[in-house]
């Protein structure tokens, strides 16, 4: 018997104090408005929620047909499990589909659709995208929030829902799936992708942001048989596909997987075999040395600032994604920017979703362009089936 009624909830709001933060803000929001039309699309899904702090967003949301749930100036400081917890017993949701407003930008209409059917055909579950750092967590009975201690932020909401006993369902592994736009590199990665939403597209290519290094990386990827590396938050799922699609030299070094999940950055646990070297060499060798092991680069970054205990702002952080380096104010950071920068291979910087999707997704357009041009791979994984 289907249970009724599934909402979706996305929440999306922040403070921009700079100017990038202002346009990378604008950015989400383009991508909000086109997940949001993408799930309004879905007839299992009953109602759409959106919780932010913008007008803007909030008036052309309505537009579309969304509810809306505004906070205002004088909203006491956010925290995601009372906001969350709030607005399903303020609606009195049955089955809720949460998501983060910019989580998987690439997920369709009949994703989101299969999603919503889970949930009414189940209960007590937990559905989400990722087994330790969910930011698209779906459950039922929504009231399942009561149980558990309300989090801070979202990372944890499965993790916490599947502790009470809830059984836990993965989405179908694929990099649309992990996907999630959380710094510049996954903007530009997206703004490259053919299924990038319209509104989100058009502005992105309106961007002046440098671009040469992840062509580059492109360009790399394209040739038969190259060293790749791939370091950081690792997951062994685009590794495999990388194997089973491509021919290349994979050099994988995986580490501090579910550091924010499980705590471990903002207690200050993350430890990092990688921190450690470019520690004790200087970043400069560091890039020497892997440039002679590898032709292009993958780093998660958020790992060795973790180790080294780095409270970097945004600004800093999403300056050395785009090898800004003479922009950051960190020091340490900026030579290590530079030095990746003028390393002589393309070291592509960014944060967790460039090493568990943003290469994934890499990979799968440079093999749908080569089927484009007739080729066919000729290697299959047996299904268990």
């Amino acid at each position: 018997m289907l249970q009724p009624k599934v909402t979706a909830v996305l929440f999306e709001g922040g403070q921009a104090k700079t100017e990038l933060d202002r346009i990378i803000t604008g950015i989400r929001k383009e991508v909000v408005l086109d997940t949001l039309e993408k799930i309004l699309l879905c007839r299992s899904i009953s109602e759409v929620v959106l919780a932010t702090n913008y007008p803007d967003l909030a008036d052309r949301a309505r537009r579309m047909g969304v509810s809306v749930d505004l906070e205002g100036p004088d909203a006491p400081k956010f925290h995601f499990g009372r906001r969350l917890r709030e607005i399903i017993v303020k609606r009195g949701i049955e089955n809720v589909l949460y998501m983060g407003g910019v989580a998987a930008p690439l997920l369709t209409s009949e994703d989101f659709g299969q999603i919503a059917m889970a949930l009414k055909r189940e209960r007590n579950v937990v559905i989400m995208n990722n087994v330790q750092s969910a930011d698209l967590v779906a459950f039922t009975p929504a009231r399942a929030i009561d149980e558990i201690e309300l989090p801070d932020k979202d990372n944890p909401l499965g993790i916490l829902l599947r502790d009470i006993g809830m059984r836990r369902v993965l989405i179908p592994n694929s990099g649309r799936v992990n996907f999630d736009l959380d710094t510049p590199t996954d903007i530009l990665i997206l703004g490259n992708h053919p299924d990038c939403g319209p509104r989100t597209k058009a502005i992105i290519d309106s961007l002046d942001w440098p671009r040469d290094n992840i062509q580059r990386a492109f360009e790399v990827l394209r040739q038969p048989s190259k060293e790749v590396a791939v370091i950081g938050r690792v997951g062994p799922s685009v590794i495999h596909y990388i194997n089973a699609n491509m021919v290349h030299r994979m050099r994988v070094f995986s580490e501090e997987r579910g550091m924010k999940a499980l705590g471990r950055e903002e207690r200050g646990e993350v430890v990092s075999l990688l921190g450690f070297m470019i520690r004790d060499l200087g970043a400069p060798k560091f890039f020497q040395y892997l440039s002679s092991v590898c032709d292009v680069a993958f780093i998660d970054t958020r790992v060795v600032f973790g180790h080294l205990r780095k409270r970097l702002s945004d600004w800093d952080r999403f300056h050395s994604d785009l090898g800004n380096y003479r922009l950051i104010e960190d020091e340490w950071t900026r030579d290590f920017t530079k030095a990746a920068r003028e390393a002589p291979i393309p070291v592509v910087l960014g944060g967790h979703s460039l090493v568990a999707a943003g290469l994934w997704l890499m990979a799968e357009m440079i093999v749908k362009e080569r089927e484009a041009s007739g080729y066919r791979r000729n290697t299959f994984v047996l299904s268990p089936d």
